[in-house]
């Protein structure tokens, strides 16, 4: 591996640094032992003296070179530091992100060993590929999990995405030693002032990707393009969040027994100087990466709160808007959250504090009684996208709420009798907890017969009602 070679050839430089300087330091004390006639006193001090420093230097460049580690020492690829180190020097390539993402899968049913020696072999595959690929070496680097970088020295996108396309055809759902490993990737091109702007932007990327790549050929979604740099784009995010520049839509929902919209799902949109929508799955991950998820989500609360009072909105309606978990579970964030709507003027039972994450929360006692001190402020609680791969199900058993909104396969695959049957299955057992449950996307009149007829509490979509501003909610409301 281009790596190993590295590794090698910086370790012999090592060597040759370390080794010249000792040795004519060797050849100019003896020409001082022994060239000059001196007392044997001011010969052993100069000996002494020579062999301390020879010590502290030895000392000295071990010690650095500690500090300048090349390998990564679990796949032999190059550790993320020294390969930030080298991507500058690839201006105008392209950087490829390949990602394992069922590694932590991988490592707890088949154990930490293995899962370690699926990473050295899945760097020796990439390795190969691009070996076979564009007859050299290229430079491989981990960063951390699965997740592995490498420069294509090509200016060529279209050679790039072929290599891409041709990788995940021949490895995504292959097998190493009997475990199979799936893939997701990306790429961009490399310049030289946005190395840390381009790898946040090939990760935001994949978290888009994930669950709609293999739908779509895995990079056309990548279609779209940032108008501005990735650091500009974070600045963007942070200063829409600062200054509360947030705009909220409100998305009414039918109560299929009373046929009133007397529930409302808060609809989040960030604009930008120029008026242009940032969508979701932009701007989270920005939201994440820098730390901001308590500020979005107290912004967005004064955003809800602000608008339902200039706008005098009916306080007899359910709002629902998403929390993040994390700032759920942070007890400072809870009691700006709390002071926040309790001195709003606003009833906290107006308000429906939605719920995601697609990891369970191991300490489940200690997040059931933070989300019983909500319920103890008034506030509702509803777990959303349920169903799909996330962690509510299993939170379902210890936690109650009030609200369940469904994933919207189960809209979309309602045809599908398997669905059919575990939507049913799950809106009884609702029935019998007393959970209301919500069923999005009903964007036809054929599906809002078929889920009236299923039994669900409440239906969302076009077909029902489109998202809209304050003005027309509170005229929609009023004539509904």
């Amino acid at each position: 591996m281009y790596s190993i070679k590295q590794d090698k050839r910086n370790k012999f430089l090592f060597t040759l640094r370390t080794a010249t300087p000792i040795v004519l330091l060797i050849v100019l004390l003896a020409a001082v032992i022994f060239l000059e006639n001196r007392p044997f006193i001011y010969n052993a001090v100069i000996l002494f003296l020579g062999l301390l420093a020879s010590v502290y230097y030895l000392y000295y460049m071990f010690f650095s070179t500690t500090q300048e580690k090349v390998i990564d020492e679990i796949s032999g690829a190059f550790n993320r530091t020294y390969f930030l180190k080298l991507l500058p020097k690839f201006k105008g390539n392209y950087l490829v992100l390949i990602s394992i993402d069922n590694i932590k899968e991988i490592n707890e049913r088949y154990g930490i060993e293995n899962g370690d020696r699926i990473l050295r072999k899945f760097a020796a595959l990439i390795d190969l590929f691009f070996m076979e690929q564009l007859g050299k070496e290229v430079p491989i680097g981990r960063f951390k999990g699965g997740d592995f970088f490498v420069i294509v020295e090509s200016d060529d996108e279209e050679e790039v995405k072929r290599l891409v396309s041709s990788f995940l055809k021949l490895y995504d759902n292959s097998f190493i030693d009997n475990i199979e490993i799936k893939l997701f990737a990306t790429y961009g091109r490399i310049e030289e002032d946005e190395v840390k702007g381009l790898i946040d932007h090939l990760y935001e990327e994949l978290y888009y990707c994930k669950g709609r790549c293999k739908r779509e050929n895995k990079r056309e979604h990548i279609a779209k393009e940032r108008k501005r740099s990735a650091t500009e784009f974070e600045r963007t995010v942070a200063d829409i969040i600062k200054n509360g520049k947030i705009s909220v839509y409100f998305q009414p929902a039918l109560h299929v027994a009373t046929g009133r919209f007397d529930l409302a799902e808060v609809i989040v949109k960030l604009l930008d100087d120029e008026g242009n929508i940032i969508h979701p799955s932009q701007f989270v991950p920005v939201v994440n990466r820098l730390g901001m998820e308590n500020d979005f989500d107290l912004a967005l609360a004064k955003t809800i709160i602000t608008t339902i009072k200039e706008h005098d909105l009916p306080h007899q309606i359910h709002y629902s808007f998403n929390v993040s978990p994390y700032s759920v579970r942070n007890k400072s964030f809870s009691e700006r959250f709390f002071v926040l709507f309790e001195t709003s003027g606003v009833p906290t039972s107006s308000f429906v504090v939605e719920l995601y994450e697609n990891s369970i929360y191991k300490d489940l006692r200690y997040y059931r009684s933070i989300l019983e001190e909500y319920r103890s402020h008034g506030f509702k609680l509803a777990f959303d996208n349920f169903g799909s791969c996330n962690a509510s199900i299993e939170y379902i058993k210890l936690i109650d709420v009030d609200f369940v909104h469904f994933d919207k396969f189960f809209t979309k695959h309602s045809d599908d009798p398997r669905y059919r049957a575990i939507l049913q299955g799950w809106i009884t057992t609702f029935k019998e907890l007393g959970i209301k449950s919500v069923v999005k996307f009903i964007d036809d009149e054929e599906k809002e017969r078929e889920f009236k007829d299923f039994g669900v509490d409440y239906l969302q979509g076009y077909a029902i009602a489109r998202p809209m501003d304050a003005m027309n909610f509170k005229r929609f409301i009023e004539e509904h």
